[in-house]
């Protein structure tokens, strides 16, 4: 459900005026030792694990799921997760798709494998066409250990207007790797500068890395 907040009395009101259509990323490397173990001691696999880590991290705090309709500032009371998978038939094209999220790991886990297995077969884009937006978008990179990664601004993203316009952030993991006896994995973080500020994407790297080391499989 879309709340609308009081724009009048919003603290942010100032901020979110002079900051609007400015984006920045930010990546840092989380540990994920804990998180690792408890998946394969439960014999998990990682994405759709990593994937309930990230959507329960979005929902844990309002200011991560801030979105703009109808011209009107508001926030989802739920995101869901909205990720990137590979088609079975190519040897490269992607698609995505949605899984609703439920506190509840099995749950989730279970509806996110099925979830996944029918994007793969897809050859589209979108797989899930709903065009809903309360989602946290999510994508990895697997096979690479990066340090920096930078995304170039939506024109979407620089005007008023009547656009509906999410303020979700968007996040992107990369391989984890061992760093003196820890497991550390790389995750960058596109935020939204009009509704998260520099405060707001350090706690959204430690309530991430929080998330994982108490993860229960």
């Amino acid at each position: 459900m879309f709340h609308l907040i009081d724009y009048e009395s919003w603290d942010r009101a100032e901020i979110y005026e002079h900051f609007h259509g400015y984006l920045y990323c930010m990546t840092v490397e989380i540990d994920i030792t804990e998180f690792l173990d408890a998946i394969h001691q439960n014999h998990r696999k990682f994405y759709p694990s990593i994937c309930y880590c990230i959507t329960r991290t979005v929902n844990s705090d309002v200011c991560y799921r801030y979105c703009r309709m109808y011209d009107k500032v508001g926030y989802w009371d739920q995101v869901n997760a909205h990720y990137t998978v590979m088609r079975t038939a190519s040897n490269h094209l992607f698609t995505h798709q949605r899984t609703l999220y439920n506190p509840d790991f099995s749950t989730f886990y279970e509806d996110f494998l099925r979830d996944k297995a029918l994007a793969e077969a897809g050859d589209s884009l979108y797989f899930d066409k709903s065009g809903a937006m309360d989602n946290v978008h999510i994508s990895i990179m697997p096979n690479t250990v990066f340090s920096g990664l930078a995304y170039s601004k939506p024109d979407a993203f620089t005007g008023y207007g009547t656009a509906n316009i999410s303020y979700i952030p968007f996040v992107m993991v990369g391989k984890y790797h061992s760093v003196d006896g820890r497991v550390k994995m790389p995750v960058t973080v596109e935020f939204h500068h009009a509704v998260n500020d520099g405060y707001h994407a350090e706690q959204f790297f430690h309530l991430l890395e929080e998330t994982c080391r108490n993860f229960k499989a």
